[in-house]
């Protein structure tokens, strides 16, 4: 009987495993994406292209000329929905709506673009400068049919609200008064995470029992990274102990089972962004942020501390692909790591753009 439902559970991601074997094979290593960082910026492009043939097949598309960063990072975006939109469609039932949540985690991130772009706006106005640059989304519309892009037309952040449609636009009237009081970008972006998450867990639940346990690993973690960031992230803003725990997202520290809402009550309560590392509880967020509190402690800067968490991360996917490849973590982790890949790519070009060296470069890149 045992065999026969392992037998089932391969023959159901067959097809789907099929066609992501190749693309597996296609994401860069270490070493792959050391040669790009070294590679001189005159290079870089060609380098680039000879990675693989979608990227070269896009990229001529675009009709490049030399490293313009943001060119590149829409094109490659372009790439990373195209992947997307395969697995989607080579899969169907539970698997595909949990799939789709996941891809609308990139359109969340598209409008939290817009709402950041336009409190930078308003700072500007007040200040007399004006620096911030158009957004560059993920290229989801066609899916949703929802117009994200067209709310950077908008005057305010309350007419972004206002011109949003659902299921954003109903959560984010609820957070607005909260947010017209403190001003807090993070209020809107809370309760835009919440939604999402929400919905992604619901569609977990759904799945098979053993699709389910190991969704449920990848995304506990992803819930608990996202609340440690939000953590961190209030303590440096020196937000109280009451507002930081309206924020943590209710699915993290018990989604997974590494920590628990109970043992982050001393952290919740530290004086400061250092303090809270402190006292978290042994685990391996701990670790990876301990390692990385000098560099913190140095920069006052929160990008040594989230970088670490994305690098913990990266860890634990490529953990999860190493067990028993035919499975729904073989699909979330492949996608996870294209997303990684390509934000490493696009900090490249960035880096390239600006020539930034190697070595500062290679920093801040996801290995």
């Amino acid at each position: 009987m045992r065999g026969e439902i392992e037998a089932m559970a391969v023959s159901k991601y067959a097809y789907v495993y099929a066609r992501i074997r190749a693309r597996m094979s296609e994401l860069m290593d270490e070493r792959r994406l050391r040669e790009l960082v070294d590679t001189r910026s005159e290079d870089f492009l060609s380098s680039l292209m000879d990675t693989t043939a979608a990227y070269k097949d896009k990229l001529t598309k675009a009709a490049l000329v030399g490293v313009e960063a943001r060119k590149i990072e829409i094109t490659l975006k372009e790439d990373l929905i195209d992947q997307y939109l395969m697995v989607i469609k080579s899969t169907g039932g539970a698997i595909q709506d949990v799939l789709v949540e996941f891809l609308r985690r990139l359109e969340v991130k598209n409008l939290k673009a817009v709402i950041r772009a336009k409190a930078a706006e308003v700072h500007e106005i007040g200040t007399g400068t004006s620096t911030a640059e158009a957004p560059m989304f993920f290229p989801v519309e066609d899916f949703f049919k929802r117009r994200i892009s067209r709310l950077t037309e908008a005057d305010s952040i309350e007419n972004v609200i206002k011109q949003s449609e659902n299921p954003y636009k109903r959560v984010l009237e609820e957070a607005l008064p909260e947010y017209e009081k403190s001003k807090r970008v993070l209020v809107l972006e809370d309760a835009l995470d919440e939604e999402i998450s929400g919905a992604i867990r619901e569609k977990v639940e759904r799945l098979s029992r053993a699709d389910k346990e190991i969704a449920r690993k990848i995304v506990g973690t992803v819930f608990d990274l996202t609340n440690l960031m939000i953590l961190l992230r209030c303590k440096s803003e020196g937000i109280a102990e009451e507002e930081i725990r309206k924020y943590l997202l209710p699915d993290g520290f018990s989604f997974d089972f590494n920590l628990d809402a109970g043992a982050m009550n001393d952290p919740i309560s530290a004086e400061n962004v250092s303090s809270a590392v402190q006292l978290m509880p042994a685990s391996a967020y701990k670790e990876v942020l301990t390692e990385a509190l000098s560099y913190y402690e140095a920069e006052k800067s929160l990008v040594p501390l989230e970088n670490a968490l994305s690098r913990y991360f990266l860890v634990t996917i490529k953990n999860t692909l190493r067990g028993y490849p035919i499975n729904i973590g073989t699909i979330i982790g492949f996608l996870y790591l294209k997303e990684i890949e390509i934000r490493n790519l696009c900090t490249i070009a960035v880096c390239k753009e600006n020539e930034v060296p190697a070595e500062e470069t290679m920093k801040m890149v996801m290995v």
